[in-house]
């Protein structure tokens, strides 16, 4: 469970880069590219996605590369954690860390098999990790997807859900009452039955459709946060889907946010019609005058 919570900060110290990267000019983040601290270089943070990490010199707090290895020369000195998924760490004879280092790749993978297949807890969890990964790694490549082909049914879908928020949950609840009794009073007839299939694949859409909505939301919300308020529709996707999945790790509360977000974002799909009618405001009641 320790790696675990290691691997989420590694997560959300992504998440928080774009702040600190602005806020603080000694934060290195890069997607893409490989990053290279030279000797005698000082960084606060060396954060890389998809890239390489090459430490001669001292970073301050904490070295996380996702998609990427690690590499710490004998001269290279880092104060807190080294967070490598999807690479190895290779340390040089000399090279210091003064927090923990965590390392996930295939070998780990298997390794968890074995301690999985020995009933050891910590294999369990490592399962379970990565699984979430994979999973959260097929939403997000599903939701790219969807935005790039229909993104007007997107945005409409997020529309509605922003300016009518409470017809929107009205809307979610409302699906989510009558999906069994409807699923149960097409049983009955024959021709129902064939109905059933047609039914769930609808919820289905509609709850990726609308979680795609709120994920691009969320994401517009929270880089508007960082004056990044001109953001492509899939950064913001990309970025709403990563904080509803960190926040989906915390006990009970992370269960009720995703269920919130799935009714909130079915909520408004149902209402624009699968994204195809535009809701508008009513019109505002003329005062009297005397």
């Amino acid at each position: 469970m320790k790696r675990i919570g290691i691997c989420l900060m590694g997560l959300l110290l992504l998440l928080c880069s774009a702040t600190e990267a602005f806020a603080e000019k000694k934060t290195i983040v890069k997607i893409g590219e490989d990053i290279h601290i030279g000797e005698g270089q000082w960084v606060r943070n060396a954060i890389s996605l998809g890239g390489q990490i090459t430490v001669s010199g001292t970073v301050q707090s904490y070295v996380v590369a996702l998609g990427g290895s690690v590499v710490l020369t004998r001269t290279a000195k880092v104060g807190g954690d080294v967070i490598c998924l999807g690479g190895v760490v290779v340390l040089g004879k000399g090279a210091q860390i003064g927090g923990t280092m965590t390392e996930i790749n295939s070998a780990n993978l298997s390794e968890a098999i074995s301690d999985v297949l020995n009933d050891n807890w910590e294999g369990w969890s490592w399962v379970f990790t990565i699984i979430s990964i994979l999973f959260f790694t097929g939403l997000l490549i599903l939701a790219l997807l969807i935005a790039t082909l229909i993104p007007k049914p997107v945005n409409l879908v997020v529309e509605a859900i922003e300016g009518h928020l409470f017809q929107a949950i009205l809307w979610g609840v409302l699906v989510l009452i009558l999906i069994v009794p409807l699923a149960v009073l097409l049983m009955i007839s024959v021709v129902g039955i064939v109905l059933v299939p047609l039914e769930m694949t609808l919820v289905a859409c509609a709850a990726l459709l609308g979680l795609v909505s709120v994920a691009q939301l969320i994401g517009s919300k929270l880089l508007a946060l960082f004056k990044k308020n001109n953001s492509r529709a899939l950064k913001e996707i990309f970025w709403g889907l990563l904080l509803l999945w960190i926040l989906g790790w915390i006990p009970v509360l992370g269960w009720m946010i995703k269920i919130a977000a799935l009714v909130i974002g079915v909520g408004g799909v149902f209402a624009t019609r699968f994204g195809t009618h535009r809701l508008v405001p009513r019109p505002a009641v003329p005062s009297e005058t005397a």
